[in-house]
């Protein structure tokens, strides 16, 4: 019998039983799909590897949660050499050498490693039950990483009037070398692949909110809430309100998460037990001592990893009360004579490294305010609640909004989400498709500020992936 193999690329799980840790059995990186998935145990370890891969520096433990910052204005650079996504700040990227290809290429691995799970469990051997909670996660998993992919590498949802715009290759298949070449589909076409995944997912999912892999805590692992959470984030980058506002409506209505309080606000960014209000965030393993996201923050660091500091651009944000002001939330250290202030979001690297936090209650809150403001009957009362309630959360003594003007209350609540999830991989992403221009003060960047029709705004696909393959379109503005 001809045997397939899967390349793994990093199968080792977080906190999980030993019969889910596949590199205790197997001291290799190649293993056929017949053996891992034969039963229901192989497809949680494969799952697991899924999850783990998340946090790869070509994912979320950089790229993805300093792009959108470092491009958008809220990070500078604290030193000149050895720095990580250079030409992104400088809008300098090329599609030969860009700083993104190694994200582009890693994301697209990953889906290959998805879609080897949600094709195979099936007919794996176990519980049905097990089995389609599985693959219930694994789609969620493919519908998070295409929709990172929609959004560096192809203009927003509403860059054209039906979104018919080129969006990305969508891949719902395990791919082989022998298979016909992929192309970009249209923005509408990806995000309704992305829709699709996560619907399927939420109709699969029991209402336990736990995962199927053992170890750690319901906020480690995609479950109806979070797959819920995640829909309402990608309905409003869709610019579909209505369903934006109804599924984050429903979620704070659960009371399943409880919005911190200003006194724990700034604790609730250190160690590793997920806070009230976290919907999603990625585990570290145990074990875990390497630099990581919280590496590059880390204002102790002087390795050469710190390099990520605030701008003043977004510290003039916050007022003299605001808990996430620069005195609170930020860690200040000298350098050549010139303060630098680091986020203590991520604040270090090594055994004292945090979990990666991707959806919080705070931002349904905004979501909700947004898309209240938006939808086909507008509700600025609930817009203006939700604003006031993360406003005050964030600084007690701000004054009560009541704003009727719709201009107005969708900025102060663009201002409120880059205040409030700065650090988080947003602004650029907000800009866009609010269609607003990049402005940045505090950067010695190339470019400072770029039109939000500039090709520089949007990723070029890696030149090798264009070059080799005649069906796929280079973005403009970009050489192959």
């Amino acid at each position: 019998m001809k045997k397939y193999y899967i390349i793994l690329l990093s199968l080792f799980a977080i906190t999980i039983s030993s019969c889910e840790k596949l590199l205790d059995k197997e001291p290799t990186d190649k293993i056929s799909l017949e053996d891992l998935f034969k039963d229901v145990s192989g497809s949680k370890t494969a799952l697991a590897g899924a999850y783990h891969n998340l946090l790869e520096e070509s994912h979320y433990q950089r790229n993805l949660m300093v792009y959108a910052d470092i491009l958008g204005g809220n990070i500078k650079f604290s030193k000149t050499t050895n720095l990580r996504l250079e030409d992104v700040y400088n809008a300098a990227q090329n599609a030969q050498e860009s700083s993104m290809n190694d994200t582009y290429s890693f994301l697209y691995s990953e889906l290959n490693n998805v879609n080897n799970i949600i094709k195979y469990t099936p007919t794996a051997e176990g519980s049905s039950v097990e089995k389609a909670k599985v693959i219930a996660e694994a789609k969620c998993i493919r519908a998070l990483i295409h929709f990172d992919l929609v959004r560096i590498f192809a203009r927003p949802f509403n860059f054209t009037a039906n979104a018919s715009h080129p969006g990305i290759a969508i891949i719902l298949q395990p791919q082989l070398f022998a298979d016909p070449s992929p192309v970009r589909v249209t923005v509408a076409q990806t995000y309704q692949a992305i829709v699709a995944d996560l619907n399927d997912a939420i109709t699969a999912f029991d209402n336990t909110n736990t995962g199927i892999l053992k170890g750690g805590y319901k906020q480690n692992y995609f479950t109806k809430s979070s797959a819920t959470a995640l829909l309402a984030k990608v309905y409003l980058n869709q610019n579909n309100w209505d369903a934006a506002f109804t599924l984050s409506d429903n979620l704070i209505k659960s009371n399943e998460y409880t919005l911190l309080t200003n006194a724990n606000y700034v604790a609730s960014w250190t160690g590793r037990v997920p806070s009230s209000e976290s919907i999603f965030e990625l585990a570290l393993e145990t074990s875990f001592n390497s630099t990581g996201l919280g590496g590059y923050y880390d204002f102790n660091n002087t390795s050469g990893y710190r390099m990520f500091a605030a701008t003043n651009d977004l510290l003039g944000l916050y007022s003299d009360t605001d808990v996430r002001r620069n005195t609170s939330m930020f860690n200040t250290v000298a350098i050549s004579g010139i303060n630098y202030l680091f986020t203590k979001k991520y604040a270090a690297g090594g055994p004292l490294a945090t979990p990666i936090k991707l959806l919080r209650l705070s931002e349904l809150h905004l979501i909700r305010a947004e898309a209240a403001a938006e939808k086909a009957t507008p509700d600025f009362t609930t817009a203006n609640a939700d604003l006031n309630l993360i406003r005050k959360r964030g600084d007690a003594s701000a004054s009560t909004l009541n704003l009727t003007v719709k201009t107005d209350l969708i900025d102060a609540i663009l201002i409120e989400r880059r205040k409030e999830l700065a650090f988080e991989g947003s602004l650029l992403f907000d800009l866009l498709r609010k269609k607003k221009n990049v402005v940045r003060v505090d950067v010695t960047a190339v470019t400072k500020n770029l039109n939000t029709n500039d090709d520089k705004l949007i990723m070029p696909l890696p030149a090798n992936t264009v070059n080799a393959n005649r069906n796929m379109t280079q973005n403009p503005g970009y050489i192959k």
